[in-house]
Order: C-alpha cells, then sequence, then structure tokens
C-alpha cells in the first residue's frame, strides 16, 4: 500500500538490459538497475512512517504487497493495528490531520495472520522482528512471482517450468492465501513497464519489450492498476515516485518515505 502523498528520492530502474536501441538513448544513464530478482539476502520487512499535516484523501496504488498498519490519531489518543489486502486498483484513503501512519510492508509473496503476532505487550512502532518472525515466505514462490512480471512470463511458461499444470500452479497460490499468478503476471509486467517511461523512447516500443501486444493494450492495463494513461505518467513525476516505492518488480530498490529519525 503506497499513499500518494508519499516520495520517493530519484528511481532506480530495471535490473535487466535495454533493448540494443535504447542503449545510446542519454536519459537511459539514468536508469540504473531497478528490479534485481528476489532472493534469501533481500529483507522480508520494509518499515516506514508517514504523518497526514491536514486532512487529506491519499491515492493507494497496487503494489503487490500487504502492510501490516499502525494508525494513531491525535484526536482519539488511540493506537489502531490493522492488515490491507492486495490492491487490484487504485484506491482512495482519508486521513485525518495528524494521522501517523508506521508501516511493515512485507516482501510480495510473503502473507502474515494478524493473530499470530503477540503485539499487546509490545512498542506498536518497532514490530520488525515480530513481523519478520511470523510472515510466511516460501522462497520458490517468490522466485515464480518474480519471473511471472518479466517479459516472456507467462502462467503458461512458468507451469511448465515447474512440471505441473497450470490449475495445479493456481492450486498452490490459493493454498498459500496468495493472488492468482495472473495477478502477479499482469501487475508485475505493468509496474516494471511504468519505470521504463522516463526514457524518450516511443511507448509502443516499451509495449513491445514488455510483452504487451500493442501499446493501447499496455495503455488500457496501465489505466487498470495505475489509474492513468502513460502519457499522463510522463507528465506527472509524483505518481512516477510512488511507483519507485518498494513493492512488486523493485522490492530491493531503497525505500524512499520519512526516515525513521537519526542514526
Amino acid at each position: 500500500m503506497s499513499p500518494g502523498t508519499r516520495r520517493a528520492p530519484t528511481p532506480a530502474f530495471r535490473d535487466t538490459a535495454p533493448p540494443a536501441r535504447w542503449i545510446n538513448n542519454p536519459l537511459w544513464v539514468m536508469l540504473m538497475p531497478m528490479g534485481h530478482p528476489a532472493n534469501d539476502t533481500s529483507p522480508r520487512v520494509r518499515r516506514w512512517t508517514y504523518t497526514a499535516e491536514a486532512d487529506e484523501v491519499s491515492l493507494v496504488l497496487p503494489d503487490g504487497c500487504v502492510d501490516i498498519l499502525v494508525s494513531s490519531c491525535p484526536r482519539t489518543g488511540r493506537e489502531v493495528v490493522g492488515l490491507t489486502d492486495w490492491d487490484a486498483a487504485p484506491r482512495q484513503v482519508r486521513l485525518a490531520a495528524g494521522t501517523t501512519l508506521t508501516g511493515y510492508r512485507l516482501r510480495p509473496g510473503s502473507t502474515v495472520r494478524l493473530p499470530d503476532l503477540r503485539i499487546e505487550s509490545r512498542e506498536l512502532s518497532i514490530l520488525e522482528a515480530e513481523i519478520e518472525g511470523a510472515a510466511r515466505h516460501d522462497p520458490e514462490v517468490t522466485e515464480i512471482i518474480d519471473a511471472l512480471g518479466r517479459p516472456g512470463g507467462s502462467v503458461a511458461r512458468l507451469a511448465r517450468q515447474q512440471g505441473v499444470s497450470e490449475r495445479t500452479l493456481q492450486r498452490h497460490f490459493r493454498t498459500l492465501s496468495l493472488p492468482t499468478p495472473v495477478f502477479w503476471r499482469q501487475l508485475g509486467r505493468a509496474r516494471r513497464a511504468v519505470q521504463a517511461l522516463p526514457v524518450r523512447v516511443p511507448l509502443s516500443d516499451i509495449a513491445l519489450e514488455y510483452g504487451y501486444s500493442d501499446q493501447a493494450h499496455m495503455t488500457r492495463e496501465f489505466v487498470r492498476w495505475f489509474g492513468q494513461t502513460p502519457q499522463q505518467l510522463r507528465r506527472n513525476p509524483g505518481t512516477m515516485n510512488d511507483l519507485a516505492q518498494p513493492g512488486l518488480g523493485n522490492w530491493s530498490a531503497g525505500i524512499g518515505l520519512k526516515p525513521e529519525g537519526p542514526a
């Protein structure tokens, strides 16, 4: 979950080699590797904080992650703990002035049950170790999820590589309480393709490189997931920064939310 008012530092982009026709584009040198393949050395949980300075409505964009949220409201003096779901479309969230959110974002493909967290007597703003221990994570599924979002990573192809049928692969995801492989394929591809927009190459080239049938197909998918066309996103650096926050396709990128405090 990524409230739209959060901002990231200069984003780092794709980890795969660019198409040969892009290499001489001067803007390509600005795009460092973006989506390192998920591996056991990357963190399973990332902590972030955000405080609403005034009453606001934030836009949440799908990022392929679930977050444990600790919401502190000065008006009530209460702390509320909740668990987000996987977003399949943009949605709006209303925040009252002074509300502070402390979020613990789980790596794509990881899940957790709130009842499994023993948080009654703990400081709610420092739960990383507790969440790390309770999170359910399947390294093989994490690799499949990462591969599904890459060019050529169709559900059928990944099922064949695993030596199972598509139905069996879907059933395995369902057993782990995860969205379907098609969800990970479509969102992962869109999140990777959107990171190529700063490179001033034709949108039709980007669509081709990321496996869309044509530019119109990519545009429909962008509107579905991000609420904007590729042209609109190119003119919206704020949303592009939101999409650069660690999530599906770029989990290894440095998180750019509000600092935790002095080192």
